[in-house]
């Protein structure tokens, strides 16, 4: 009986000491700062967005008519949305320290400017926008501008499924 309970506590304290962030999300990024209805889809739930709130992996980052949203990303990349834009975070990895980069962005549609950071510096060829239209790609230092309207079918409904 005492090996039985010596052995419980042990795997008790094994399990707790290891660290929480293991199993924690990644941020990748952070809301600078929003003007007029937006919101986050994470895991399927929705819920406002406000400044200072983390922006993970697999986030969906949509305005309403009246939305504008400042997305800061860990490497100093800035993403700003106008109204009715829907953008989703697919990957995110910058770690210089191991020479790991990666963004992977869709912008499903809206109004959006794209400012790069460190990686399009350090490692254009790991970034990547997707579009309703196409792919842009190799973005070293660069700046854009872009509107992209949602795909539609002959009725004019959008074929923008959540």
């Amino acid at each position: 009986m005492k090996q039985f309970f010596l052995s419980c506590t042990i795997l008790f304290l094994l399990f707790a000491l290891i660290p929480v962030q293991l199993f924690a999300e990644t941020t990748v990024g952070k809301v600078k700062g929003t003007r007029g209805l937006v919101s986050i889809i994470r895991k399927g739930k929705t819920s406002p967005a406000f400044p200072g709130d983390a922006i993970y992996q697999n986030d969906t980052i949509i305005t309403g008519s009246n939305g504008a949203i400042g997305i800061l990303m860990q490497d100093n990349t800035l993403i700003s949305m106008g109204p009715i834009s829907r953008v989703k975070m697919e990957k995110f990895l910058f770690k210089p320290d191991k020479n790991e980069y990666a963004m992977k962005l869709r912008m499903i549609e809206g109004t959006f400017v794209y400012q790069s950071g460190l990686l399009g510096k350090l490692a254009p060829h790991a970034v990547e926008l997707d579009t309703p239209v196409g792919r842009i790609s190799m973005l070293k230092g660069t700046d854009f501008k872009a509107k992209f309207s949602a795909p539609s079918d002959d009725s004019g409904r959008s074929l923008i499924r959540q």
